[in-house]
């Protein structure tokens, strides 16, 4: 849903998810240079589709623009990422517990969700737990209402989805849905220490999982080299 917020083509989103996933995953390592004319040929897309998919990864932090027509794998900072994510979030949170007149519909769908979900017991899916906690968090930027909190956040969560998507079953359902309740109760009640709480879960359990799911990435999906 965020990625397609931020390019205005399916062929570009299409370059995007593929690039970014193979820098996650790092098939694509630091320093790797990329040319937007042979990306636009092995896409079978335009050179403009690649440009705004660069683009986009390039607000990600992700890669480098050296100009003429190269751009540099940069990778991705772990401190960086979940830094910014816990900046933002705490003024999200802020502005919301100050607004007297809130829309809650959007995490009150989420939620509906996340209890259909978590009723399933054994069988519940964990990418989509996960997947929905991190709607939790959408639906925080959505209430607030400060456009550029928002848009400076969307740089991150692609890379979050990413993550939930390549290693959300490692995480424990009740988990998830036991911290994401918290979190909805607490924004929805408007608690005194909404800030607190924000911190704590993302400094915590969130930020804890986020990192593992890096290292897990690392381990999962390089290939060990030959021996010389």
């Amino acid at each position: 849903m965020l990625n397609s917020m931020l390019v205005h083509s399916s062929a570009s989103l299409n370059v995007l998810i593929s690039l970014r996933k193979d820098i996650l995953t790092r098939k694509l390592l630091s320093g790797t240079h990329l040319k937007r004319a042979n990306l636009a040929e092995q896409y079978k897309v335009s050179r403009g589709s690649v440009s705004q998919a660069l683009y986009k990864l390039e607000m990600e932090g992700l890669v480098e623009d050296e100009g003429n027509g190269r751009v540099k794998v940069i990778g991705i900072s772990e401190k960086d990422v979940v830094d910014m994510r816990l900046y933002l979030e705490k003024k999200a949170m802020e502005t919301l517990h100050d607004k007297d007149d809130v829309d809650f519909s959007p995490l009150i769908t989420v939620l509906k969700s996340t209890n259909q979900e978590n009723s399933q017991e054994e069988q519940a899916d964990p990418v989509q737990m996960a997947a929905l906690g991190f709607n939790i968090h959408v639906a925080m930027f959505e209430m607030a209402g400060n456009r550029a909190i928002f848009h400076a956040w969307k740089t991150a969560p692609g890379l979050i989805q990413e993550i939930i998507m390549i290693n959300g079953s490692h995480v424990p359902v009740r988990e998830i849905y036991r911290k994401h309740k918290v979190l909805g109760d607490c924004i929805m009640q408007k608690w005194e220490n909404a800030v607190e709480i924000i911190e704590q879960h993302l400094m915590a359990g969130s930020r804890d999982v986020y990192l593992e799911a890096l290292r897990n990435i690392t381990k999962n999906y390089i290939s060990p080299l030959p021996n010389k």
